[in-house]
């Protein structure tokens, strides 16, 4: 496969369910007494109490189980926990790599967004952030620069994740079929 570039699109990428009600004891990877109606197994947990980065590892009945332990001292009564869909901007080929050269993400709100940004490797089935909760005021948008390069081997991803509904546009620039 020969080398070439692309632009990956995705208009408003952005998904938030939002429970209140919950307890989270002290460091602990439970969120108890909370609907968990519209909540996935990989959202990200958008609270106080737990780290950037902090996903949806179980799901019962009325309660998560996250990945991490919280980071409190104290028990934590009636909180309000957002959890963050994904939205995959962006999936290399299977057979090949690809090169994340740079990428805009626009805020199209009229309020201040936070955006967090994942590579997703596929063979380690694990992600990490290229960009973690950063903040995108109304009329602006985050780039991520020609600085610093990222390679996607085969079925690796491009996640973002954003503390508002449909709030982001992201346009990124790929370099796909590398060898």
């Amino acid at each position: 496969m020969a080398e070439s570039f692309s632009n990956s699109l995705t208009r408003a990428a952005g998904s938030v369910n939002s429970a209140s009600g919950g307890a989270i004891g002290v460091t602990t990877n439970l969120i108890t007494g909370i609907s968990t109606s519209g909540v996935s197994v990989g959202d990200l947990i958008d609270n106080a109490n737990y780290i950037a980065g902090t996903k949806v590892a179980t799901i019962g009945a009325s309660l998560v189980t996250a990945d991490r332990d919280s980071t409190n001292s104290g028990a934590a009564s009636s909180q309000i926990v957002k959890f963050l869909g994904m939205t995959t901007a962006f999936t290399s080929a299977s057979s090949t790599k690809s090169i994340l050269i740079g990428g805009t993400f626009a805020n199209n709100t009229n309020n201040q967004v936070n955006l967090t940004v994942h590579v997703f490797d596929s063979s380690a089935s694990t992600s990490t952030a290229l960009a973690s909760k950063v903040p995108v005021p109304s009329g602006s948008s985050f780039v991520i620069t020609d600085a610093g390069k990222t390679l996607l081997e085969g079925s690796d991803a491009i996640r973002i994740y954003c503390d508002t509904d449909n709030a982001i546009d992201a346009s990124l620039s790929i370099l796909t079929g590398v060898s």
